[in-house]
């Protein structure tokens, strides 16, 4: 148990196995920065290549990255035909994938053996998984949801990201992204009632500046930080832009940037936070 008045935080970097330069990122920014954790993309084309990466770094926590936009499924694709475009593969965004559920073409039972297949196959590739989360935030859709609930359950896994930050000034200042954070919280909120208590877990930060974390937010957000479990989400990488990601969604480099800077490091120390794991806090 965490005592009350302690602050300990998640540092999780997302898309881990996504391209070797944005692994070889989060590996930097573990090394040299905050960062106590990362997400291994679960249908990553190199699996071995990733698993190579992550054993130099046996204090990194390693949680899985469930897709279900871009790339190709893990799962038989006849066995989750509605997942897939004529191709065979993911639709390449998010919001595609929730345009189909919208119209109602999205099977619960595919999303759940799809993503059961992911974890299967990272935790047969020798990989301690500590926690689940969602390529794109999929996982606040309640048919997601309950699909990652019940994979999490079957595979003994405590850490589900779950709850989205508070509303801050930062909403304000970005009204696009602050829209889509108060979309996110409330979809949060409606599949953590479905899921029950034990799913309150860590408050997560970064989603109204996802991959365009500063100094100055990051130190906002520290300095925000009240007694309890956070996270921070952030997506580090040495080079911004992704296989297909054309122009670049994230700022991996100057995130990167941010995450090993020495102002970053001495705000965790002077405002006493605790930086810990996924695994660390169950």
């Amino acid at each position: 148990m965490v005592p009350d008045a302690e602050i300990r935080l998640v540092v999780n970097a997302d898309d881990f196995g996504q391209s070797p330069a944005i692994s070889r990122g989060i590996l930097r920014a573990h090394r040299d920065g905050i960062v106590t954790s990362a997400s291994l993309l679960g249908n990553c084309d190199d699996l071995p290549g990733a698993r190579a990466l992550l054993a130099e770094a046996p204090q990194l926590g390693v949680g899985v990255h469930l897709a279900l936009s871009g790339g190709r499924p893990v799962a038989p694709a006849d066995r989750v035909r509605s997942l897939l475009g004529p191709d065979g593969a993911f639709a390449p965004r998010g919001q595609d994938f929730i345009a189909a559920w919208m119209k109602g073409r999205i099977v619960p039972a595919e999303v759940e053996r799809e993503l059961d297949a992911q974890v299967a196959r990272v935790r047969e590739a020798g990989i301690a998984v500590d926690h689940l989360d969602t390529h794109h935030h999929l996982g606040f859709l309640p048919v997601v949801g309950r699909a990652v609930e019940a994979v999490a359950r079957r595979h003994g896994i405590a850490g589900i990201r779950s709850a989205v930050e508070r509303p801050t000034l930062a909403w304000v200042t970005d009204p696009r992204r602050g829209i889509e954070a108060g979309l996110l919280t409330g979809l949060a909120w409606l599949t953590r009632r479905q899921l029950g208590a034990r799913r309150h877990g860590p408050q997560s930060w970064g989603y109204v500046e996802s991959g365009h974390l500063d100094e100055i937010r990051i130190l906002e957000i520290i300095g925000r930080l009240g007694p309890g479990l956070h996270e921070i989400i952030c997506h580090p990488g040495e080079e911004d832009a992704a296989a297909g990601e054309h122009p670049p969604r994230y700022q991996r480099t100057a995130e990167l940037a941010s995450l090993t800077s020495a102002k970053v490091r001495r705000g965790i120390t002077q405002r006493g936070v605790a930086l810990c794991r996924w695994g660390d806090l169950f």
